[in-house]
């Protein structure tokens, strides 16, 4: 891949060895691989993070168990299919919609969600 990223430069002697009309096509061919690798890398360069935890803020999800403990986060929530322990400023009950806000380590604080109580 790095050697792509050289390739005009690499392409210059090209003109000292042969002729202008045979080293000019040859050239082209050379910046034109360079601008499409860069222009893949670039678009790449530009996804949505897929990984790690930043994707999940925003994303709803729903309270699957309070676990009531007297240490550690008071619920479990599941978020795209994940559990999840959860913190809330607000007192949830299972079954109920929510938002995640941030995330702390192995451990996502939520907000209510705007559907309120998910069940009956």
């Amino acid at each position: 891949m790095a050697l792509v990223i050289v390739l005009p430069v690499l392409g210059l002697p090209l003109f000292w060895i042969l002729p202008l009309r045979q080293a000019l096509p040859l050239y082209v061919l050379f910046l034109g691989a360079f601008t499409g690798t860069m222009w893949i890398m670039h678009r790449t360069m530009h996804y949505p993070k897929a990984t790690g935890p930043e994707p999940l803020i925003g994303e709803e999800g729903e309270v699957v168990s309070e676990t009531g403990g007297g240490y550690g986060p008071p619920y479990m929530v599941r978020v795209r299919g994940e559990l999840w322990s959860a913190e809330s400023r607000d007192a949830l009950r299972v079954g109920d919609a929510v938002v995640v806000i941030s995330v702390v380590g192995n451990c996502v604080r939520v907000k209510r969600g705007d559907a309120g109580r998910a069940g009956p």
